[in-house]
């Protein structure tokens, strides 16, 4: 009677290992699906597209003149974004201005332009430089893990030091392209100008068209 028990126990045990693989196996096949990305794009796009698109997780995030953020804000156009934070002269400036630019040169109805404060130990509160200067482009920020989320979903990254006093921070300086599904779809490495993203902004957006 103990022997069958403990064949019993271990045949059990067997069965619930098996099922179990085969559970992880299925799960991890759709994944690898859903991560497989079919199109076929052009050389001059590759290393500006991410492939295959990233969508974004629920989030929520305020403005300094407490406007809302969210995932679905940024559907149904074409959103540029960059993390930032308010202390970030003069690395961000010529990165801030190639931003401005293209918001001025964009259709509103075709766009729209996103900053993010990444840091949390730092109030979301444009400084005065920011608000003479390109008060028109909004500031962002929200609770430290769903800032760690989303720098997770762009891919970007910054270090921050400790000092004897404070701290310093060194940053990724991309702008992110975010679809009109929501998802992260190209992503602009400095050196660059606006003219050079608005040309190829066109290019990805005549993809996409073809292409989704």
């Amino acid at each position: 009677m103990k022997l069958f028990k403990s064949f019993n126990s271990k045949g059990f045990l067997l069965l619930y290992l098996v099922v179990f693989a085969s559970l992880l196996l299925a799960w991890l096949y759709r994944v690898e699906q859903k991560q497989v990305d079919n199109r076929q794009i052009p050389p001059s796009l590759d290393s500006l597209l991410r492939s295959p698109p990233a969508e974004l997780p629920q989030f929520l995030l305020y403005s300094d003149t407490h406007q809302v953020l969210t995932e679905q804000s940024l559907r149904d156009k074409w959103t540029y974004v960059y993390f930032t934070h308010p202390a970030c002269l003069p690395q961000c400036e010529p990165v801030l201005s190639v931003m401005h630019n293209l918001q001025q040169l964009s259709a509103e109805s075709e766009t729209r332009f996103v900053t993010i404060n990444f840091d949390s130990k730092q109030k979301t509160q444009r400084p005065d430089w920011w608000l003479e200067n390109m008060p028109s482009l909004p500031l962002y920020g929200g609770k430290e893990n769903v800032i760690n989320q989303l720098a997770d979903r762009f891919e970007f990254l910054y270090l921050r030091t400790s000092l004897e006093q404070g701290y310093s921070l060194e940053q990724q300086h991309s702008i992110f392209l975010v679809d009109p599904k929501g998802r992260v779809y190209a992503r602009y490495e400095p050196p660059f100008s606006s003219p050079l993203i608005q040309q190829q902004f066109l290019a990805a957006r005549d993809f996409y068209a073809r292409s989704e």
